[in-house]
């Protein structure tokens, strides 16, 4: 695929590809190397509705197939995969526990999880009015929540080579 500003030749043209757009390519260099989420990348990238057009930039083919360029050159440049960072992660929180470093092992957890998805950053959180809210539906939205919590720690357990079972005790007290 060619870079911001190179011209395709008449081949690439005639079959279909097309070149990615200055704007495009801000999104994706603020969205990869400068640790910004999809809506603050393209936002910084002059986006008039950055929420919408983050998640259709993100579906574009010709942006996903840069996207996915930008991060093979990553890897080759830097060594860098999702596994391989998880892994050293968890090693890092292993000795930490083994080393009696409870705080170095809790952020080395806190990083995995935020790596995976499973746990997000408070800015990115929409908050609700609790206290116009009974205790009951204080307490029912807890569950839906913790429910949530369930069906995300399956499909991020299924990836690993070594998946932990992990506990999940109800929020809704007993009667």
């Amino acid at each position: 695929m060619p870079k911001v500003g190179e011209d395709l030749s008449r081949e690439q043209r005639l079959a279909g590809q097309k070149r990615l757009t200055d704007k495009q390519q801000a999104f994706l260099d603020n969205f990869m190397h400068k640790d910004m989420t999809q809506t603050s990348a393209a936002r910084k990238a002059g986006y008039a509705n950055p929420g919408v057009d983050a998640v259709r930039l993100l579906r574009n083919p010709v942006v996903q197939e840069r996207y996915q360029e930008m991060q093979e050159e990553a890897r080759s440049k830097f060594g860098v995969t999702l596994e391989k960072s998880l892994r050293d992660l968890k090693k890092i929180r292993d000795l930490a526990i083994d080393s009696e470093k409870y705080g170095d092992a809790i952020r080395a957890e806190e990083l995995r999880l935020k790596a995976t998805g499973l746990l997000v950053n408070k800015a990115h959180v929409l908050h609700e009015r609790t206290d116009s809210m009974t205790r009951e539906e204080i307490l029912a939205k807890l569950q839906e929540f913790q429910d949530i919590a369930k069906k995300r720690m399956k499909v991020a357990t299924k990836t690993h080579n070594d998946p932990l079972e992990i506990e999940h005790d109800s929020v809704i007290p007993a009667k």
